[in-house]
């Protein structure tokens, strides 16, 4: 003897949502790697301080173009949070044009950072506080490259309409990779160009 059925449809396969989770795990994992070289910084330059030597030379590292960065990251982050929105509301146009201008704002900060490493003058083979300098930047660089190739492979499929409402996790994730990359700048912001 068989059931009877009432005759309803199926209900629809439910995604997983392994590339947010994923997403969420890489982030955390680069921003604790990114912290532990800012604990590093720190303590180089307070035993540098502890043996009275000066860390950075007076007038050298600039606040300024450092806050043009951090504004630049700031108004992406609006941009992504845009992108995301935008493709959740089915409107793939301003998703696209938002997507398009994170990237935008992510070759401007390598620019901006191009400027600061040349106005400072330091060297590799200068003094700890000049190579601390590097690596602190270099890998914030280093996140902010993967977090632009994310932003620009997201954008890429974006253009060729493989999201929608009910496929907006690549997105959203892009969007929470490249706001870890924010708050990585606001630390080293604050480490290095604010406290010196």
């Amino acid at each position: 003897m068989t059931a009877p059925t009432t005759g309803l449809p199926s209900a629809e396969v439910t995604r997983p949502r392994t590339v947010l989770v994923g997403t969420m795990f890489a982030s955390a994992a680069s921003f604790m790697a990114f912290v532990g070289v800012i604990i590093v910084y720190i303590s180089e330059r307070g035993s540098a301080r502890t043996a009275g030597t000066e860390w950075f030379p007076s007038g050298v590292v600039e606040l300024g173009p450092s806050g043009f960065i951090f504004a630049t990251l700031i108004l992406s982050s609006v941009t992504v949070q845009w992108a995301v929105q935008a493709i959740n509301n089915d409107d793939r146009k301003n998703a696209i044009v938002a997507l398009a201008l994170s990237g935008l704002f992510g070759a401007a900060v390598f620019n901006q950072m191009w400027f600061i490493i040349n106005d400072t003058g330091f060297g590799l083979n200068g003094s700890t506080a000049e190579f601390m300098f590097f690596v602190v930047n270099g890998t914030f660089a280093a996140f902010l490259i993967a977090a632009t190739v994310f932003i620009v492979l997201t954008f890429l499929r974006a253009l060729v309409g493989q999201f929608g409402p009910r496929k907006a996790d690549s997105v959203a994730a892009a969007a929470f990779y490249w706001n870890t990359v924010v708050a990585m700048w606001a630390i080293a912001w604050y480490v290095i160009y604010v406290t010196k």
